[in-house]
């Protein structure tokens, strides 16, 4: 049986609208599923979402749609991503928008991904990380944001078994430098899942050129 039928045939097979390249990737080489899927655009069988993200579609009046509503594709396509939309964001009429770009706001962290349904761009764009820029510009060093985040998640820095070890292991190599109260904070804050990897660093980095240098902003 040729490639080409047997994708046809796991593609409609399959429950639901949405269909990622990694679901059907062990059909044939990279080659081979990336001639098809451009095949099966062409002819109309599905729809590109975005890289590696396709949907079920349909000809209406000569234009390539979605098989089935915006708002359900997108929430499958989101959950096959592992993107949790905000339900208290979530845009009812999305369905019948005439808006060519809309913004879906999601409490996944640090989210830079988009998908274009039906000819309609959206943008997932993090609550969490939305609300902490504006949380940070209220305050005029990267200390105090840290300090009132942390009240505000209510976490406190309690050391355990792997700091304990490390800092036996820096300080037994000569290079042992005490961490203060808010490096600390940073450490409760990532392991407590308030911030990301990515955000410890960026916050460190501007701590301690704020500490050395005297910087007083984020």
């Amino acid at each position: 049986m040729k490639l080409e039928t047997r994708m046809r045939q796991s593609i409609k097979r399959r429950v639901g609208n949405v269909v990622l390249r990694e679901e059907i990737a062990q059909l044939g080489s990279k080659t081979q599923v990336t001639h098809v899927l451009k095949a099966l655009i062409e002819d109309g069988t599905i729809t590109r979402l975005a890289p590696g993200v396709f949907a079920k579609a349909r000809k209406v009046n000569g234009d390539i749609q979605i098989s089935g509503d915006v708002v359900s594709v997108l929430a499958e396509a989101s959950e096959k991503l592992g993107i949790v939309l905000h339900k208290e964001t979530f845009p009812k009429d999305l369905n019948s928008s005439s808006s060519s770009e809309v913004v879906i706001e999601t409490d996944t962290p640090r989210i830079s991904r988009k998908m274009v349904i039906n000819g309609v761009e959206i943008k997932f764009r993090s609550v969490k990380s939305v609300r902490q820029a504006r949380f940070a510009k209220k305050h005029k060093s990267v200390a105090s944001y840290v300090e009132k985040l942390a009240r505000q998640h209510k976490v406190h820095y309690v050391e355990n078994s792997m700091d304990s070890w490390a800092g036996t292991v820096t300080r037994l190599a000569g290079d042992y430098v005490k961490s203060d109260r808010v490096e600390n904070l940073l450490v409760a804050l990532k392991r407590a899942g308030k911030i990301s990897k990515k955000e410890v660093a960026s916050l460190a980095v501007n701590y301690l050129r704020e500490r050395k240098q005297g910087v007083r902003s984020i």
